[in-house]
């Protein structure tokens, strides 16, 4: 798998992959970098949306966290 170019972004990926969050890299024509996906892979799962170039790579950082810590699945 592709790695993020930002290192905080990298992080808090492998963070939310040790929750039980599933990655999934968008594709080379995508705007996005990936998604992840909580461990309910239904429709009330959440889905944490990965830019490839927030303007604010931490704060992205923070609230991919964020989400994955306010996950109840």
């Amino acid at each position: 798998m592709a790695e993020h170019s930002n290192k905080h972004i990298r992080e808090a990926i492998r963070y939310a992959e040790q929750k039980g969050w599933t990655f999934l890299k968008a594709g080379p024509r995508a705007h996005i970098f990936g998604q992840l996906f909580c461990p309910r892979r239904d429709r009330d799962g959440h889905i944490v949306r990965v830019h490839s170039t927030p303007t604010d790579p931490e704060s992205h950082a923070r609230k991919i966290r964020r989400a994955v810590d306010n996950c109840d699945h």
